[in-house]
């Protein structure tokens, strides 16, 4: 990369600087940003970072420098384009925009840190600030174990509870927590290692290390344990192939890291108890039924079918239960895979692309770095590198790179450090580079205009998202009549949905709000006005979301409540056949036959929904109260394999019981 082709020093790269690092170390502090209200917030945060560095470029056009991009460049940009192409085809219109503007996110932060943080020494304090932030999130991880009747994020946010004794710091996940560490620690390593600091404070760095891999074990996390491996070896390669010592000084310390950590890792109740059941599955020819393998396994079959261009940004959680079988007991958000998720959710030409990037990255690190006096050079290398080693590995079992927070810090740290690869001729034209000079100020001048809009579109969506959220956190159950008036929150609802029309949690909240109320109606005429409200907002929730089928099972006891029975029965049929194995929906088609009268038609919904891994709560006390019924006296259990999905007669229905 020439150096000429870098932004200008100044107040602009002050900005920046500031920017950055309120971005990257906000995001770890509040859930790894990972909840709506703090990612999208996070989002308008970088659109104000995109700006400056949109300004800087049409500052640095007038005073005559180059601008042009290689393959790495090219690999981020047409990436975050093809992301951005698949957001507009996408049938879950609203989660793939998020999710698309999280791609442009990261590459903005990606190009920013490689081609604008010019300062070195506003580099290094990125990196200090990563230090401090992974002992603090050490020393909460730790604090928090021992306190689990405190919910720092609130009575919602209660998952270290469920992972107790694991740590899990801010994260509410013990595996993002535990890469976070990776990376805080990579970052104290090179410090300690690479550069010229007194040998006081780098001695402080090594130990601050060791209380970070700590951390690391008490996580559990074996994924994290792996990327510690990993970024350990990164940190060796470094030091042989650039450092400023023999061969045998990384190939030492790296071996007494590892006596270290085995001593430490023996000595913990967590690691024996995590490495246990890890020999248990193996050992207990579970490995089928394990989880993370049936997620791989439904993974492959959803890339089979959609092979080309995936199934669109963010939609795993809701393509996936169309294709778990009857051993999945779990709703799955993403595939425990980072590699497996892109291929489904971006097809081959996406994973092509993401490829395509990882190679340009790896061997760009494996080029020799200029060593001169500058041992910031040597650190911020050696930091992204064992960032980015780490990661190759912990993304086949995890998926850190659809976490925000860390997502944000990887790509921060990887642009950081192939920013620094230099190497004599990097300022010929080469077949794999870009010239942008032609654009002139336009180019400045566009990254502001599309940075603008991109901030708008997070500004409305995070607003919306907060007025939603805001209004559905009073009840669970979405109903919330005893805690605040329906109506009130039919009107907050609204409101949410006047700055983000597509916001399909609102409008499926709002339809479910109209529905409840639909319900408290005596008059059958009320019930069919307020139930066709309910049944407008989720026809738009499914325009916004058409891949949703809890969707189907709204409406279809929203026609319930209208007394529209055949409409009713026509959306659970839908429901169930996509997802045969969720127990709620055959719950719900049980409690519509019940309504209707056939009495044994519902008796098989819901032994149909007992025999699902997941969501059939309620189905065993409604079979028990079912068989109590005068009606039911001497009606025999329904034959194995019997098809409650049959369309309904006439003759099947008996008088409604009161």
């Amino acid at each position: 990369m020439d150096t000429s082709t870098q932004y200008p020093g100044g107040m602009g790269i002050f900005i920046t600087t500031i920017l950055l690092a309120g971005i990257l170390m906000t995001g770890p502090m509040i859930l790894g940003a990972a909840r709506l209200w703090i990612e999208l917030p996070l989002l308008a945060a970088v659109s104000l970072l995109l700006v400056v560095q949109g300004l800087r470029l049409a500052t640095r056009v007038s005073e005559g420098a180059k601008f042009q991009l290689d393959a790495i460049d090219l690999g981020v940009v047409l990436f975050a384009l093809y992301a951005i192409v698949r957001w507009l085809t996408s049938s879950s219109a609203y989660f793939s925009r998020i999710e698309a503007m999280d791609v442009v996110a990261y590459a903005g932060i990606f190009l920013t840190c490689r081609h604008g943080m010019v300062n070195r020494q506003l580099c290094m304090f990125l990196l200090y600030l990563l230090v401090l932030l992974g002992v603090g999130e050490t020393a909460f991880g730790y604090y928090l174990s021992n306190h689990l009747d405190w919910f720092p994020f609130g009575p919602a946010e209660r998952l270290h509870d469920y992972y107790a004794p694991r740590w899990l710091g801010t994260y509410g996940c013990p595996n993002h927590y535990g890469y976070l560490l990776v990376m805080a620690m990579g970052a104290a390593m090179a410090l300690g290692s690479f550069s010229k600091l007194p040998w006081p404070v780098r001695i402080i760095l090594f130990y601050v290390s060791i209380m970070m891999m700590v951390g690391v074990m008490y996580s559990g996390s074996r994924g994290s344990w792996i990327a510690l491996a990993a970024s350990i070896c990164a940190l060796v390669i470094i030091g042989i192939r650039n450092g400023a010592m023999r061969w045998w000084v990384p190939v030492t310390g790296a071996l007494m890291l590892t006596i270290v950590s085995v001593f430490l890792f023996s000595l913990s109740p967590v690691v024996r108890m995590r490495l246990a059941d890890g020999v248990n599955l193996l050992s207990g020819d579970k490995l089928q039924t394990y989880v993370r393998v049936e997620l791989a396994r439904d993974a492959l079959h959803i890339a089979h079918d959609n092979p080309l261009f995936g199934t669109g940004p963010g939609t795993f959680v809701f393509i996936h239960p169309r294709y778990q079988d009857s051993t999945f007991a779990f709703k799955a958000v993403l595939t425990h895979d980072d590699y497996l998720n892109c291929l489904d959710d971006y097809g081959i030409i996406g994973f092509g692309l993401a490829m395509f990037f990882v190679a340009a990255v790896t061997l760009k690190f494996f080029r020799p770095l200029e060593i001169d006096s500058r041992w910031q050079d040597r650190v911020l290398v050696a930091t992204g590198f064992a960032a980015w080693i780490a990661l190759l590995f912990h993304s086949l079992v995890d998926f850190n790179l659809h976490i925000p927070a860390n997502a944000m810090l990887f790509f921060a740290l990887t642009g950081l450090a192939v920013g620094r690869i230099k190497k004599e001729g990097d300022n010929a034209r080469h077949w794999s580079t870009l010239s942008l000079t032609p654009l002139g100020r336009w180019l400045g001048w566009g990254v502001v205009v599309l940075s603008l809009l991109y901030g708008a579109e997070a500004t409305r969506s995070a607003i919306s998202d907060i007025i939603y959220e805001e209004a559905s956190a009073h009840d669970e159950n979405g109903t919330q009549a005893d805690i605040a008036p329906t109506s009130q929150l039919i009107a907050s609802t609204n409101q949410a949905l006047a700055y983000d029309p597509d916001n399909a949690q609102a409008l499926m909240y709002l339809g479910d709000l109209y529905r409840y109320q639909a319900s408290r109606q005596s008059d059958i005429e009320g019930r069919i006005s307020e139930g066709q409200k309910a049944l407008n907002a989720y026809q738009k929730a499914l325009r916004a979301n058409s891949i949703d089928d809890t969707l189907l099972a709204r409406m279809g006891m929203t026609y319930d409540v209208m007394r529209s029975y055949s409409e009713a029965f026509f959306c659970y049929q839908q429901a169930v056949t996509h997802q045969p194995y969720n127990g709620q929906f055959w719950y719900r088609l049980g409690n519509h036959y019940w309504e209707r009268g056939m009495l044994p038609k519902a008796e098989m919904a819901y032994l149909q929904s007992l025999s699902c891994p997941h969501g059939g709560e309620g189905s065993a006390g409604a079979e028990q109260q079912l068989r109590g019924q005068p009606e039911m006296y001497g009606v025999p259990p329904p034959a194995p394999g019997a098809n409650p999905l049959a369309a309904p007669s006439e003759s099947d229905e008996r008088p409604t019981l009161p």
